[in-house]
């Protein structure tokens, strides 16, 4: 059954977000910061944020939180389990996230109010895995890990990619496993659109033995009647070779333009998303010590990447290039911040509480652009 829930993102809070962390120490690694200002881009400018309002999540939806200290402790689950954003993405021209064992969340926009689609049947038995845009549609991948959960039990029709209609808020099952010449029991454990090819990894578990297959194909179907055309098994080693992530020199030149005035040693990952990608791609820079991970957007309104640890780049088009590094509430040790979407003049960022391969808390940060960086 499906079900729709309007969410109130109108709770003003007045302390300043330099004020706020999740109780215990903070976590201080900055992507970027430096003691002096040798290496920094002349265009980037640092600017002062303030205003905030917090949510978090629950088995059953998104809540209001007066201050972070409010939230409610979540017992620790693995990632593929736990209620945490696993994506976002622009749908129909509305920002959104993907968010594991509830379903989407669309942005408020026009005169509509932020909203959570949910699917009970599909949400609640599988993990919810990325975004994909095909054929003029949202595709959601849905699995089940074997090692936490009954893999067996999956949703509707053991389906591995659901559509998402947007403008009715619902969710169909599209492919199944054996969509793909499988058995029924597979799991798709991984997706990418790489150049003009899909690439899948698939993992069966049956009488203690686990097998992988992976598949190289041009196109989804839109319908399961159309079927498959063209897809072909490949190599353990040729799959690792057409996924392995893009070095960062060979990223889009506005979200290298971007990051200029990051220190050339500082190594990071960003997952990055663009407005006519059919997903998110992953560029990496090496250098030296741990690596920063974060999650980048490029489109022709704006550019903007926002890195674990709260540091926030942003150019909007109409500021000519001009690079703003905006620096999100500090979080406790443990905590990190992993996606975000810019709807209007807000920014939405994910946070979560981390504790090896577990997540506990986990919700957004909801904070208004300062008027200065347009």
């Amino acid at each position: 059954m499906k079900r729709t829930l309007a969410l109130p993102f109108a709770l003003l809070l007045l302390s300043s977000l330099a004020s706020f962390s999740l109780a215990g120490c903070t976590y201080r690694a900055r992507a970027g910061s430096q003691e002096s200002t040798d290496g920094q881009n002349a265009e980037t400018a640092d600017t002062a944020v303030a205003g905030s309002h917090w949510y978090y999540f629950s088995d059953t939806g998104i809540h209001a939180a007066i201050n972070p200290q409010d939230i409610p402790a979540r017992k620790f689950k693995p990632w593929t389990e736990a209620v945490r954003v696993a994506d976002s993405c622009e749908i129909d021209g509305t920002p959104s996230f993907l968010i594991n064992r509830l379903g989407i969340m669309t942005t408020a926009s026009g005169s509509g109010a932020a909203a959570l689609h949910q699917e009970q049947s599909l949400f609640p038995a599988s993990t919810a895995g990325a975004l994909y845009r095909s054929n003029g549609e949202t595709l959601v991948r849905l699995y089940r890990s074997s090692f936490f959960s009954d893999a067996a039990k999956s949703g509707a029709d053991n389906a591995c990619i659901a559509r998402y209609e947007n403008s009715s808020g619902t969710f169909s099952p599209l492919l199944a496993p054996v969509d793909f010449g499988l058995t029924a029991s597979a799991q798709c454990v991984a997706l990418d659109r790489i150049g003009s090819m899909w690439y899948a990894s698939f993992k069966d578990e049956s009488a203690g033995k686990v097998d992988f297959t992976y598949l190289e194909f041009p196109a989804i179907p839109a319908n399961k009647s159309d079927g498959f055309s063209g897809i072909q098994r490949i190599s353990k080693e040729d799959y690792q070779k057409s996924v392995t992530p893009f070095a960062f020199s060979d990223a889009p030149e506005a979200l290298v333009t971007l990051l200029a005035g990051i220190p050339e040693a500082t190594p990071f990952s960003l997952r990055v998303h663009s407005a006519s990608g059919e997903a998110a791609q992953t560029y990496v820079r090496t250098g030296m010590g741990t690596e920063v991970e974060g999650s980048a957007l490029v489109s022709g309104k704006e550019r903007a990447a926002l890195f674990a640890d709260g540091s926030f780049y942003f150019s909007p088009s109409a500021t000519g290039g001009k690079v703003s590094r905006l620096q999100l509430p500090a979080l406790s040790r443990g905590y990190v911040y992993t996606d975000f979407v810019i709807a209007g003049k807000k920014i939405l960022a994910a946070w979560e509480e981390q504790r090896f391969f577990e997540t506990g808390r986990a919700g957004l940060l909801e904070i208004s652009i300062p008027d200065e960086v347009y």
